[in-house]
């Protein structure tokens, strides 16, 4: 517990750092925030290595390990963009990435010493995959919701014809609509992946390919709605502006729900019980 309230408090002071580089054009901030985005790395994987899984000959997954491994993910993901195609715009970025982080892991605390665990027999390993996959591109459209907020606030900016100093400070909105694009296409991937393997997963298990539980109906929700946001961001149906508010408005409608449902649903197939 001390570790991860040592990892929540670096979270907010990383927080701290990625607002303030936008706010101060200094280099000074974004190289500290990048620091301690790797310590808070570091500090992930020794609260992982520490976490008991394997209980009693089967794998429980505590509904806490739900929120570690995304905030895992989301950080990963946030250091990986300061040495990808997006290095240029990590400043900015990490500004909406970092903050939003940063409340999923103050949320986690609350679940830090929840008894409540999903079980998955050795022998069923092939769950797992489909855990991560799936958290995959829950995680993946948390990007393509940040770049989408960002798209909206430059949008604000460029009309109220705000200090071009500050505006440069952000990404442009194309490389922020190629974000949100690029962002929903992989999302769209690995929720689809790791709802085959969950469907392979089932069948072999259990001879059945659904059990038309609450959670298989909304992860098959999540799926529609990112596959259709996708095919709004192909088919240039709408300008980048509506797509971003509907990609925007449509993470915080799945967000509330999937968080009440791992919270709320106790029982049936693929719940924390």
């Amino acid at each position: 517990m001390i570790l991860l309230y040592i990892t929540v408090l670096l979270f907010i002071v990383a927080s701290l750092y990625s607002i303030l580089s936008i706010h101060k054009d200094m280099p000074k901030y974004i190289t500290v925030t990048k620091i301690l985005m790797g310590i808070i790395l570091l500090l992930l994987l020794v609260i992982g290595y520490l976490t008991p899984v394997y209980i009693a000959g089967v794998y429980k997954i505590h509904l806490f390990l739900f929120f570690y491994l995304i905030i895992l993910f989301l950080t990963i993901l946030t250091l990986y963009m300061g040495v990808s195609q997006w290095n240029s715009d990590y400043r900015s970025l990490s500004a909406i990435l970092i903050p939003l982080t940063t409340i999923v892991a103050i949320t986690s605390l609350f679940f830090a010493n929840s008894p409540r665990f999903m079980v998955i027999d050795p022998n069923n390993s092939i769950m797992v995959i489909h855990i991560v996959l799936a958290l995959l591109g829950e995680v993946l459209f948390f990007v393509a919701f940040a770049s989408s907020v960002l798209y909206i606030i430059v949008s604000w900016q460029l009309q109220k014809k705000s200090s071009m100093k500050f505006i440069n400070r952000f990404p442009s909105l194309t490389v922020l609509s190629k974000l949100t694009k690029f962002s929903l296409s992989r999302s769209l991937f690995f929720f689809t992946a790791g709802i085959i393997i969950g469907i392979i997963m089932l069948f072999e298990v259990y001879g059945n390919i659904s059990f038309g539980s609450p959670k298989e109906i909304l992860m098959y929700t999540a799926w529609t709605i990112i596959f259709i946001l996708w095919l709004v961001s192909r088919s240039h149906i709408t300008s980048n502006y509506y797509l971003s508010i509907m990609t925007i408005v449509s993470f915080l409608i799945l967000m509330i729900v999937f968080t009440a449902s791992n919270v709320v649903i106790t029982s049936g197939f693929h719940s924390f019980r």
